[in-house]
């Protein structure tokens, strides 16, 4: 009898033993690989978030996300994106359609472009054009939403007759060009003979 119990007490300890020692290996953490001391990062965290990015845009542009192809540019759209609307503004607090096409170009493409959508439209480096069926990433669309004016409002062309720029209604913004409103105040399309 003593022998039975001694038997049982060691196969419920050995269970136990076994039990214990194999769910401390399924507990085990997945490894993380660590930058700058504090902060953690995946080693493909980068291009998750590209990714992330792609699907993002893709879904606004109604295109595959293997259409969006210059990632910069839509780093720089996405740190800007819903900024509000302020005329003459130039940071983060409020931007104009203009000051934001002149920082777009600079921090994205390393090309300097006048402050102004009327400097921008007469500039020698914008060669202008009008058929819109020619549009490319990167060329400026130019509008007239001010009486009396040749041009008043400016935008950046992405893809699929979509452009991004200040709005005064929405600030930094995605519009279609083919929208009632952006059909009727459209002027003309700009190339920029610099960009890379």
């Amino acid at each position: 009898m003593l022998t039975t119990l001694f038997k049982n007490i060691l196969y419920i300890s050995l269970f136990f033993f076994i039990s214990c020692n194999s769910s401390k290996k399924m507990a085990k953490a997945p490894e993380i690989i660590y930058s700058d001391g504090d902060s953690f990062n995946t080693k493909n965290e980068p291009e998750i978030k590209d990714a992330a990015l792609r699907k993002k845009y893709a879904e606004y542009l109604e295109v595959d996300s293997g259409d969006i192809k210059n990632i910069k540019l839509y780093r720089f759209i996405d740190e800007w994106i819903n900024t509000p609307y302020l005329m003459g503004g130039n940071s983060k607090q409020g931007i104009d359609c203009s000051a934001f096409v002149q920082r777009l170009y600079n921090s994205v493409y390393q090309v300097n472009v006048p402050r102004t959508s009327v400097t921008q439209f007469f500039h020698n480096n914008v060669e202008p054009f009008g058929g819109k069926q020619y549009l490319t990433e990167g060329d400026l669309v130019f509008f007239k939403t001010i009486k009396g004016t040749t041009v008043s409002h400016v935008g950046f062309y992405l893809a699929n007759n979509y452009f991004v720029h200040a709005s005064s209604s929405y600030g930094v913004s995605i519009a279609r060009l083919d929208s009632p409103y952006w059909k009727s105040k459209y002027v003309a399309c700009g190339r920029i003979k610099q960009r890379k």
